[in-house]
């Protein structure tokens, strides 16, 4: 018996085929399309650091500011229990309305001659003098008008 094996004509691939996929790669406008979408691949990994670093900034902030407005509540609800006493109310009314207690006394100071011994004592304490320099007419009518 003789075996007679039939195959139908098949599609061979051929070399030069699998070097035109190759050759595509290696065309010019391949090379800058990959490159391309390359770097708009790094642009957007980088947008998106960025993002996340602002992100977490914003966070870093917020706890902050809640830490700081917690100090801030706590701070006024002493205050709030030490206002409620007797004795503080019974000290802001004599403050505004310039009474005194015992044993207490009340001195009316300038408000002008606070501001003057202020300059006096920065000047003194920390060097600090104010120089403006003055026109001669202007020292001779504060000294005719003013006096020394």
């Amino acid at each position: 018996m003789d075996r007679v094996i039939y195959r139908g004509e098949r599609k061979r691939i051929r070399r030069d085929e699998v070097s035109s996929v190759g050759n595509l790669f290696n065309s010019l406008f391949a090379k800058i399309t990959l490159l391309a979408i390359s770097i708009f691949l790094f642009y957007n990994v980088a947008h998106s650091i960025k993002i996340t670093v602002q992100r977490l900034d914003i966070l870093k902030r917020a706890e902050m500011e809640v830490d700081s407005l917690r100090l801030k509540n706590l701070e006024l609800d002493l205050l709030l229990s030490s206002m409620q006493s007797k004795e503080y109310l019974e000290v802001q009314a004599r403050d505004r309305l310039n009474f005194t207690g015992e044993k207490e006394y009340v001195f009316v100071i300038p408000d002008i001659l606070l501001k003057e011994k202020e300059k006096d004592l920065n000047r003194i304490l920390y060097g600090q003098e104010e120089k403006k320099e003055e026109k001669a007419y202007e020292v001779w009518k504060d000294f005719f008008f003013d006096g020394v």
